[in-house]
């Protein structure tokens, strides 16, 4: 049977001499509200004599969750009110002071304010709607063979729902999971009674702390002994988070009437947890700037179009009021008007000066003490519609997204990084410029845009010389110092813009020697398929005994590209080149060896063939962009740069601990270059066109460190991805698809986040091929992180990823959570730009097999290699 708080009055009465010790274990929980029970009142004593006898259960504020959770199921017997003297939180919440807003209607008449008693809220019972569902119950008891868990099982079949049973706290909390193909549980029965094998108060504030769990309904069940012997054996499930206990019990009449029971309340608790939902929705959508608080003076709620103007996240929780709101709107808050228009200071976070706006305050009261008070400012743009000359109104080049993504969703990469907890402060600032157009003059708006153009570039701090010929002609020679102290090299040098009519385009081919490489038929007929996305790059491994790079190599650069025109170097030169390349790759690892750079490599020449990218660079780019792929990872030790770091390795003392292995892959290819003129491929260059390719290489290298991951794709989607006439802080994004935006694709700055986009993509480019190529890079990487693991435990350094334990990692997840998290967005950004829509359809596929492994259990690299031979022989 249910425990509800007449038995903890009957209690009460019965011990009345125990007083002290009942105090004693309520007063684990600090005191806020009180909670008395309404029948019990009537019929025992008068209110006072309950508040002056002390009996109150007391909850703090990091409770109030679970008061709401609670009243789901006590509806009828619990009533919530201050007592009369108490004080909490700040001077402005003392129960002396009353609350200064009312909500009503907008046509009902000011109050006067000696009235400061708020009319309850009017609450339209339509509102408090959700869909009929059969019950849903999940038993969590780890006893295999439960009688207690069949019998709730078996009620729940008899009140016309569905039960499933689970042993451990892991299966019970991926029931909640949005991806999983069951519904969600209304009501969650825990067997408490084993606390040694099943932590029930753990596992519920677990369910608690999970995302839109508010209506769940959770039952403890505990021996009755335990029950018995305690008066407020109730109270730690309580303050846990159960809704209910439940003493354990076989009779099908007892847990026939909990099932029916906890079936209403989590149909009450739904239809409320939607109704705010959906006004919650309704505020974030507006306009206007509103903000929610309470009778303590802490902001609760904010919509985005608060957010955007005073400057604050809605994930940093409440805040008090005075920290944005002043004003008259205050000072008429806290005098107990019911309703009221009055001009509010906005405090903004990033800005000297407070914000002046109208605003209409109202307060929300369920009883007669006021709970929340609502906040609505107008904005000062409030035009809904864009203004002409704006940001949104030049967008030219519009592509559909949704034309290339595999799954017609309209989830673009621009859409799930706003998503993300990351933003970069320029964007921040770009997007706050795009809405200060909306309703300005048209010289303002010119003014704006042109501010925008400037900031969208990559090189925010580069500083560069104006073209001042009055100080050139006073003192020349500080201008020209000056200007060589700022430039770092030729103007533009990572772009090899040049003009149509640049006697350099076209070089000379004297040097140039046709070499006949050694093949097989084998080989050739592979080599042959090198410009397919499913390529197969194991197979070229194995036919060339681990040594796939130079053969790759030299049938793209020598054939397909031309590098050795590019560059004005023979084949010769240019297979030398590759194999000392190639032979500074660890053969022992098993990632990062040559297999992967030729993997790269490939990847990169498929790019190039689209038509986007070759419409965007020039011969000498493309070159850089294959020589970057092929030496990106040269003479990797199979181990990460924080692991260097934390050993103490030489390189990371060389490099100051900053992009330690990607500056030593960059600063390697020349050395091994430079140092044999028959390997230097860049000898017959001149010294602007060298310091041009040289540039190219090491940006192109350096950017495939993963600690700039989300700063590239940022910058990337910024400048390519037109935004929504919703922007970006208020989050208020149409039905419209995000578009492609190529308008400023000729610009050198941008054309260098393509080429940094291209061979990142290209690097973890595994994720996104064909099923059985990215199941053996996984394995294969999973092995490497394995063995660094493996180095760091018996070295006694930090585990940097402990994850990946040989012992305990789970292959599949790994996989998931690197695919949800790094991949896909990157992928869809880049398929939409190349209109490459294979990337994403292959990796939404691999997601989907890594999830299938997960729910069969499959962990271990093993298990990942009998289920994929498995899954190879049904097919």
């Amino acid at each position: 049977m249910g425990c509800t708080p007449s038995m903890l009055l009957d209690h009460k009465n019965r011990r009345r001499d125990s007083t002290g010790s009942q105090e004693a274990a309520l007063a684990k929980i600090a005191p806020t509200p009180v909670c008395q029970n309404k029948a019990v009142q009537a019929a025992r004593a008068p209110r006072a004599s309950l508040e002056s006898d002390g009996f109150s259960i007391q909850l703090s504020s990091k409770k109030d969750s679970y008061v709401s959770q609670m009243g789901n199921n006590f509806a009828t017997q619990l009533h919530i009110k201050r007592i009369s003297g108490s004080s909490s939180g700040s001077p402005g919440a003392r129960a002396g002071r009353r609350s200064s807003l009312a909500l009503t209607p907008e046509d009902e008449p000011l109050v006067d304010v000696a009235n400061r008693s708020p009319p309850p809220a009017y609450i339209p019972s339509a509102l408090f709607y959700a869909p009929p569902e059969p019950l849903e119950l999940l038993c969590v008891f780890p006893e295999r063979a439960s009688r207690v868990c069949a019998a709730a099982c078996g009620a729940a079949a008899r009140a016309g729902g569905e039960a499933r049973a689970v042993r451990g706290a892991r299966e019970a909390l991926d029931a909640f999971r949005r991806d999983n193909d069951s519904r969600q549980p209304h009501v969650v029965v825990v067997d408490a009674r084993q606390p040694q094998i099943l932590d029930a108060a753990l596992l519920a504030r677990a369910i608690r702390g999970l995302k839109n769990t508010q209506h769940i309904v959770l039952i403890a069940v505990v021996k009755k002994s335990a029950y018995l012997k305690d008066d407020f054996a109730v109270l730690p499930y309580l303050e846990a988070g159960f809704n209910r206990v439940m003493v354990e019990t076989l009779g099908a009449a007892a847990w026939c009437a909990e099932v029916l029971q906890a079936r209403a309340a989590a149909a009450t608790a739904r239809a409320q947890v939607a109704a705010v939902a959906a006004l919650a929705a309704a505020a974030d959508r507006c306009r206007d700037l509103v903000a929610v608080s309470d009778d303590q003076q802490r902001i609760l709620l904010t919509n985005k179009a608060w957010n955007r103007v005073v400057g604050w996240r809605a994930e940093e929780g409440p805040r008090p009021l005075t920290e944005a709101v002043g004003g008259e709107a205050l000072r008429l808050a806290s005098t107990g008007a019911r309703d009221w228009e009055a001009p509010v200071m906005l405090r903004r976070r990033a800005a000297p000066d407070a914000v002046l706006l109208p605003c209409r305050g109202a307060a929300v009261a369920l009883a007669r003490s006021t709970s929340h008070v609502v906040f609505v400012c107008e904005s000062n743009n409030s035009d809904s519609g864009g203004a002409r000359g704006s940001l949104h109104s030049i967008r030219r080049g519009s592509l559909d997204v949704r034309s290339v993504a595999s799954d017609g969703l309209r989830r673009t990469s621009l859409a799930k990084l706003q998503g993300l907890p990351l933003e970069a402060p320029i964007t921040k600032v770009i997007s706050l410029l795009s809405t200060a157009t909306e309703g300005a003059p048209p010289s303002t708006v010119a003014c704006i845009e042109r501010a925008v153009d400037m900031l969208r570039t990559s090189e925010l701090y580069s500083p560069q010389m104006r073209e001042d010929p009055k100080m050139r002609a006073e003192d020349p020679i500080a201008t020209d110092l000056i200007g060589a102290l700022l430039s770092q090299g030729p103007t533009n040098v990572l772009s090899s813009r040049r003009s149509s009519n640049d006697s350099t385009v076209v070089r000379s081919q004297t040097n140039r020697t046709n070499i006949k490489h050694k093949t097989s038929g084998q080989l050739r007929e592979l080599l042959d398929t090198a410009l397919s996305w499913d390529f197969e790059i194991f197979r070229l491994e194995d036919l060339t005994r681990g040594r796939p790079l130079a053969h790759l190599g030299l049938a793209l650069m020598a054939g397909r590209f031309d590098v050795c025109a590019t560059l004005e170097c023979d084949e010769r030169t240019l297979l030398h080149w590759l194999t000392v390349i190639e032979t500074n790759y660890h053969a022992v690892n098993t990632y990062h060896n040559s297999t992967h750079a030729a993997d790269v490599l490939q990847a990169v020449a498929y790019f190039l063939e689209k038509e986007r990218l070759k419409s965007v660079l020039e011969p000498l780019e493309a070159a850089a962009a294959l020589l970057a792929a092929a030496a990106h990872d040269v003479d990797h030790p199979g181990t990460s740069s924080a692991f260097l770091c934390n050993a103490r390795h030489p390189l990371a003392i060389l490099y100051n601990d900053v992009c330690v292995l990607e500056s030593h892959h960059a600063a390697l290819t020349f050395k091994l270059t430079l140092n044999d003129e028959r390997v230097n491929i860049f000898k017959n260059l001149d010294r602007d066109t060298y310091k041009t390719v040289r540039h190219n290489l090491i940006d192109m290298i350096l950017a495939t460190e993963m600690t700039k991951h989300f700063e590239h794709l940022a910058k990337f989607v910024n400048v390519f991805y037109a935004k929504s006439s919703g922007s970006k802080e208020d989050g208020m994004h149409t039905d419209e698809p995000l578009s492609l935006d190529t308008t400023q694709l000729s610009l050198p700055e941008n054309v260098i986040l393509v080429k940094r986009m291209m061979i990142k993509c290209a690097d973890v480019s595994n994720a996104s091929r064909p099923q059985k190529f990215a199941f053996e890079w996984a394995r294969r990487i999973a092995e490497e992180y394995f063995l660094q693991t493996d180095e760091e435990k018996a070295k006694d350094l930090p585990v940097v990823m402990p994850m990946f334990d040989r012992a305990t990692c789970s292959i599949p997840r790994s996989q998931i959570g690197f695919i949800d998290y790094i991949i896909i967005d990157m992928m869809e950004a880049w398929a939409a730009f190349i209109e490459m829509p294979e990337l994403v359809s292959h990796a939404r596929s691999n997601h989907q097999r890594w999830r299938e492994l997960d729910d069969a259990g499959v962990t271990t690299i093993a298990d990942v290699r009998r289920a994929q031979r498995h899954h190879t022989a049904e097919e």
